[in-house]
Order: C-alpha cells, then structure tokens, then sequence
C-alpha cells in the first residue's frame, strides 16, 4: 500500500515541476511589423497610405490577438513539414492566453531546454489519449500523422491527476496547426486561473516535507524516464548511488544505475506493467543487493532501488532452513503431506509418496485435497465409509471450520494396514497430515496384551507366591497364591499398593520385623551389593515352612517367591526315614547273603568232593545207576557254587567292593573259548551253536573273566529256553570308537512283553532260576562303560545286544591300576 501511495505522489510531483516559459511571440510579430511599416513610409514618402494600411493591420493584430487572449488554450502552428524521420517536434510557434499557458506548461517535461513548446509536447506527447481513430492514441503519434499526411485528429489527453487536455490537429494551407484546452479552467477568467495555478506552485514549493524533501531526500535511490526512456529526473541518493556530482551531470551523461535498468525500463514501458526484481548493484563504493522495483506511470516511468541486503541474508536463511527443514521431513519415516490454503498440496515427503504407492509426478501436479481423498478411496487407501461424500465434505470443511480439538484418529483400511492420522492447522490456513503406519505396533500391542494376559494366567496357576515391587517399593505383579499364603485381600495386593501396607498385613504370619525390613530393602534399594540373589526358609506361626527367593530384574524391579514347602518337608523325613531303614535292611540283606553263601560253601565243597570221590570209583567201582547218581551230584553242585558265585558278586557290586582285572582281551578268541565251553551241553541238548565274528574284531581293554561270565551267562539263558533242534547265535563287530558290540541270538520261547522290563532286576526270573544272569551281565557290562539291550519276542525268540567300549572306565578297576595309570 505505502508503494502505491509514494508512487502516486512521485507521478504527481513529477508532473508538475515549476519551468519558466518564454515571452509571447505575438507581441515581437507586431513590433516586427510596425518597425518595417515605419522604414518604408521614411523610404518612399508615401506616409499617409503606409499610415493607414499600418492603423488598419493594428486593428486586425488588435483583433486577432483578443480572439487568441479569449481561447483557453494554446496553439502550436507549424510552418515547416517534417523532413526527416528524427527530426522531432520542429519549431512550432506559439499562441494563447497567459491563463492557457500557466495550465498546461505545469505538464511541461523537466529539462534545460528553453524552447518551451518542446518542453510541453515532450510533457504531453505520451500520455494516455481517448479519441475516435483506432489504435494507439497518443498526442506523438496524432501530430506526426497530422504534419506528415495533413490528417485531422481530436483527442482528450488524460492527465495524472484526473483532468483532461483536449487536443485538436487542423491543417491551414501549408501549417499544421495544434490546439491544446485544458478544460480544468473553463469559465475561469485569466486573473483567477493564473492564481490558481501559483497557489499550486507554492503549495509545492512551500511544502518539502511531502514533496521536495521526501522525494530529494529518501534514503534510496528514485529516478524518472520518460516515454523514451531517457532520465528526467533523479534524486539525491540516485546522484550518490552513481558517483555524479549533481542531478545536472547524471540528465545530461543519461548515467544508469546499472547495466540492466534502462533495458528494464523498456520492458515496463511496453508492457505498462510493474517490474521488481533483487540483484547485486553498485551503490557508491560497496556491491549490495538491491529490491528494483520499476512502474509505468503516465509519460513514463518511475524507478526505486531499496537496499536488501538484510532481506536477501534473511531470504537465503529462509531458504536454507526450509530445505533443512524438508530434508528432516523427508527423513522421517512418518508420512507428513501439507495442503495450503488453497487446498493444494505444497509439499510431501518421501515416506508419503511410499506409503500411499503415489507417482511422483501425480503430486508434482499440485493436486487438491479432494483429488488426493479421491485417489486413496479408488486404490483402498482409505477406511470404508458408508457415505463418503459427506465423510469428505466434512474432511474438507476443516480448512474453513476447525474446531478447538482435533483428536488423532485410527484409520484401519481394507488391506488389513492400521495408521494413525494426526491434523493440525497451518497458521496461513493450511491443513498438515501426519500419518503413521502403526500395523506393527498395533500387531505387538495384541501380542503383549495377549502375553500379559497369559502371564497372569500362568502365574495365577502357579502355587508359588510371586509378587514384583518395583523400585519405589509399590506392588507391579502379583498371583493369587501370594495373597493366600499370607491372607491378604485383593484390597491389599491391588496394582499400585505399598510394600510397607503388606508387610504389616503379613506380620502376624511371621513377627520377624528385621526380615521384612531387610527384604524391602532389597526392591528399593538401587545399591547392587543390595540387591542380590538371596533365597533362605522360615517357619511361620501356623508351622507352615516357607521357602523364598529375590531377584533383581533388569528394569529396576525385584521379584520374591514365596514356596509352601511344608508337606514337601515332611515328606522329605518321610523319604529320608525310610531311606535309612532301607539302607539298614540292605546293609543286613548284604551281610546276610555273605554270611549265608560262605555258610553255604563249606558243606558244598564237601558235597562236590565226596562227589567226585566215588565218581572217580576211589571207593570202589560204581554201577551205571550209581554213577549216574553221583554226576547228577556234582552238576547240581555245579550249578549251586554257581549261583553262590553270583550272589556274592551282585553283593559285591551293590557295596560298591567289586573292581575289575583290566587286560588285553582278544574278543574273537574269548568268544571262541566261550562257545566250546558250552558246546558239550548243546550237542547233548540237540542243539545248533554258530559263532559269527571275524578273527580281527579288535583287542579292548576289559576283564577277561567277567566278559567270559558275561558271555557264558548269555548262552546259558539260551540254551536253557531254546528247544531242541534250535539254533544260537554267538557273534561280534567292531563299533565306533574302537569298542565292540557282542550279541547272542536264539529262535527259543521267548519272553513275554509284560516281564522284560524285569529281567536285569536281581533275583527276577521269568521262567524260574535264580534270575541273577542279566542282571550281572548288565551291571558287569556298565562296570566297563558299556551298554545292554534286549530283544525279544514270545515264541520267536531273545536277541541280547552288549557294547564294550574300547577302554574300560579307570574308576572300575583295581585302585593299584588306576594309581599307574594316572601317572
């Protein structure tokens, strides 16, 4: 507004400088005249006639200057046609009333010139015009057709100020002649019109706070051009800007302020529009950027320079932030996209663009807030609304009715995506949106509330107490056996409920007030020499004995366990009483086998002795009955000193005093002594013995007599339940590790599903016996580190599988061995 209003007034200040104006022509013709008049009637004698003829020419001058002094106006007479393309006005001659001549010499163009007629077309020549020819109407243009062509105009000049000049263009003969009326001082008489137009003059002169100082005196540079772009006038700070001296200088060397202005003044002047641009200029001796702004005004044009060196540095901070500021922006994995208040996109980031899968150039069309809502409902960016029209007019009308709160909202859209849209208003009327795709978070938020709910299930199962204390000592989590156990109230164990308030519920329980004291110590205490691992038992005042731990947890917090522990406890005695009485009754059963099988083995070996005795007919010869009597007698008592043998070695191993004689065994040959062993007592039992081992199955390191019993244990279990007619199997291969898997295999009877877990128990027998054998192979085979497994099926048959490792373990052999071999 201040641009529009100094403008008017430097048009209007511009317009009417005070010039000075020559005496009038017509008084100099008449003196011209009457001198020539009066030397010719001296000359020729002839006074009377020339005296009469001159009276009679002062009549008419007398005449015709009234009628002049009578018209309101001026009249411009050429003589001359214009010879040359740039030959411009000529020198016309000039006619008129003082009142006319005061008028219109106020739109005299400023200069030096003294021919005033010049001054005043230059003044006037390209002000805006309104006549009845087409094109461009102006006084320039009217007057060349006019003294060139002899073609007649009338147009009304239209002034700054509102007022009009009516300009008429006559050929007479030879002249062209040129009549100016400023209608302003119609009906006016000359006294008053001429006084008028002086007031004017010293209202501007006499008032330089407005005009003359304002305009000389501005801090910033101001000039005027013409309508050919020639400067008029300059002030004060366009001489300094220059380098000039004075006005003076830079009208007469025509001295621009740079480079471009009077190509810019060419531009505004054709076009009759306002031109403003920043650009470095040289003002005295520094180079600052100056606001150019240059605007047409009738006659010409006006131009100020304004410096903005402080408003291009704020400009280019603007700038800079702006782009740092779509930079952060563009970096944010939120989509952000702002509407302007014209409801047209005026930026986006990338993650925008992502999200909504948008082309580039379909936002770099700046499209509408509608558009974009549109776009989204055809692709299913946006929730489902039953009536989307007035869901969008109501988004719409935010930019026009926003309310005082806008919550976010939660749009869950058809693809199965959550987001999360915030609004906010710019402060030109604009609309931001943020939105968050929150699909994630939304899926975590279900899965942790779906684990917290099955966390308080789980612990609400449990019967542990468990309660967590944070670290200002107030309850986060509790179960509901911590409340049972110490007959607290769901009053009492609330979220949020203090530590201090639960102690003095639970004080009855348990009295020991330096416990409790301690033990919150340990939740609100960040010292971690505190808060330790601490775990002990207490026995409550209703004999409940209670276990308990602390834990610190990683956020701060300390969970304790409490454990009612007191059935465990007395079962624990229980266990603990019978465990002594059965190991009292084993001590016995031990010493009672011992004592029982070497009371058993001295009348045996008389038994067997005696046997032997009469069977090797030292008592005399023996009939077939007899001795068969006596062999009956000495395998029975083979059988007996057998079975004697393996009680005392499973008595043996069960008190942990049987150590094994480790050596070098060769597996094939020990299984072939095996075999041949037992091969009398199949071929009497009509049965097939096969052995099926290669001769370089390996050497191990075991006790040789304990894997011949192993082995010999085997094939007489099978021989005893294989029928006659059977076959046995005695084989071997090398195993992993060096060791060696021996397996003895029998298509006999089988045993049943239901008793082969029993068969490695100790005097367990399916089919009568004493059933020590498997159980010795199995314990003798573990001895060595080994393993033992069965197969077997009811009438198909038993296949036992044992594996010796390579080595025997160390701690089974005899303690001098194990000494050599640790050194």
């Amino acid at each position: 507004m201040w641009k529009k209003r100094f403008r008017n007034l430097v048009s209007w200040f511009l317009e009417y400088q005070q010039v000075i104006i020559p005496a009038a022509l017509l008084l100099v013709t008449i003196l011209a005249v009457n001198s020539a008049v009066r030397s010719r009637d001296k000359s020729s004698g002839k006074g009377d006639v020339w005296k009469t003829r001159y009276a009679d020419l002062e009549r008419r001058l007398s005449k015709f200057d009234s009628v002049f002094g009578s018209y309101p106006g001026l009249i411009l007479v050429w003589d001359e046609k214009p010879s040359g393309q740039d030959e411009g006005w000529g020198r016309p001659k000039v006619f008129g009333s003082p009142a006319a001549l005061a008028s219109i010499q106020r739109f005299a163009e400023p200069g030096r010139s003294k021919d005033m007629a010049i001054r005043i077309l230059d003044g006037l020549a390209d002000l805006d015009a309104i006549g009845e020819r087409d094109g461009e109407l102006t006084l320039r243009n009217s007057l060349e057709v006019l003294r060139r062509n002899g073609e007649p105009f009338s147009i009304s000049i239209i002034l700054p100020e509102g007022n009009v000049i009516e300009a008429d263009g006559r050929v007479a003969g030879s002249q062209a002649v040129l009549w100016l009326e400023d209608a302003s001082i119609r009906g006016e008489d000359e006294r008053t019109a001429i006084s008028r137009f002086e007031t004017q003059k010293l209202l501007t002169q006499d008032d330089p706070v407005a005009f003359i100082d304002m305009m000389s005196k501005a801090p910033f540079p101001i000039w005027r051009m013409s309508s050919a772009g020639k400067l008029v006038w300059v002030n004060e700070a366009y001489v300094t800007a220059v380098g000039a001296t004075n006005m003076t200088d830079v009208l007469e060397e025509q001295t621009e302020l740079d480079k471009l202005a009077a190509e810019e003044a060419q531009v505004v002047l054709s076009s009759q529009s306002t031109l403003e641009n920043i650009r470095k200029v040289n003002i005295g001796s520094d180079l600052k950027s100056m606001l150019i702004s240059l605007f047409p005004i009738s006659g010409g044009a006006v131009g100020m320079a304004v410096d903005a060196t402080e408003t291009e540095g704020l400009r280019t901070a603007l700038t800079r932030h702006i782009q740092s500021h779509d930079e952060l922006l563009n970096n944010m994995d939120e989509a952000i996209v702002i509407f302007g208040p014209d409801q047209k996109v005026s930026f986006h980031n990338t993650a925008f663009a992502e999200l909504f899968k948008l082309d580039p150039g379909w936002m770099n069309d700046r499209r509408s807030h509608s558009e974009w809502l549109d776009l989204m409902r055809e692709k299913q960016l946006i929730p489902l609304r039953s009536d989307y029209r007035e869901w969008k007019r109501t988004e719409l009308a935010l930019y026009t009715d926003w309310p005082n709160e806008v919550p976010d909202e939660i749009w869950s859209l058809p693809n199965g995506r959550t987001l999360r849209l915030a609004r906010m208003r710019d402060p030109r009327g604009g609309i931001s949106l943020l939105l968050s795709d929150i699909t994630n978070t939304v899926t975590l938020q279900s899965q942790f509330n779906t684990l917290i709910n099955v966390q308080a299930a789980t612990l609400d199962k449990l019967s542990e107490g468990i309660a967590v204390f944070g670290p200002d000592g107030n309850l986060k989590i509790s179960n509901r056996a911590f409340a049972e156990l110490w007959g607290l109230s769901d009053e009492d164990v609330v979220q949020g409920g203090s530590f201090a308030n639960i102690i003095q519920k639970s004080l009855p329980r348990y009295h020991d007030k330096i416990f409790w004291q301690e033990l919150k110590a340990r939740t609100t205490d960040p010292n971690p020499e505190v808060r330790l691992h601490v775990d002990g038992e207490i026995k409550c005042s209703d004999d409940r004995i209670l276990t308990w731990l602390s834990r610190p947890l990683p956020d701060g917090a300390t969970l304790i366990a409490w454990d009612d522990v007191t059935s465990s406890r007395q079962a624990e005695a229980a266990l603990i009483e019978r465990a002594e009485a059965l190991e009292a009754a084993d001590r016995l059963k031990s010493e009672f086998v011992g004592h029982v099988s070497y009371q058993l083995r001295t009348p045996l070996t008389t038994i067997s002795g005696y046997a032997d005795f009469l069977q090797n007919n030292l008592a005399g010869e023996l009939s077939d009955k007899q001795s068969e009597y006596v062999f009956a007698i000495q395998t029975a008592s083979e059988d007996l000193k057998k079975t004697i043998d393996d009680i005392l070695d499973i008595a043996a191993i069960e008190a942990n005093v049987l150590d094994l004689d480790l050596g070098d065994v060769d597996v094939f040959e020990l299984l072939d002594q095996a075999l041949d062993y037992v091969a009398t007592k199949a071929e009497d039992t009509k049965k097939n013995l096969t052995l099926d081992c290669p001769m370089d199955v390996g050497v191990i390191r075991a006790d040789a007599r304990r894997l011949k019993q192993i082995v010999y244990n085997l094939l007489s279990n099978a021989l005893r339940f294989t029928k006659p007619g059977g076959n046995i199997v005695l084989g071997a291969r090398p195993a992993a590790n060096g060791g060696v898997t021996v397996w003895v295999k029998d298509d006999g009877v089988g045993i049943p599903s239901d008793r082969q877990p029993q068969v490695f128990e100790s005097f367990k027998s399916s089919r009568g016996g004493a059933g020590l054998g498997l159980a010795l192979v199995q314990r003798f085979v573990e001895q060595h580190g080994g393993w033992v497994e069965l197969e077997s099926e009811e009438g198909q048959g038993t296949h036992v599988t044992f594996y010796m490792p390579r080595e025997a373990a160390i701690d089974a052999a005899h303690p001098e061995f194990a000494f050599k071999v640790a050194e």
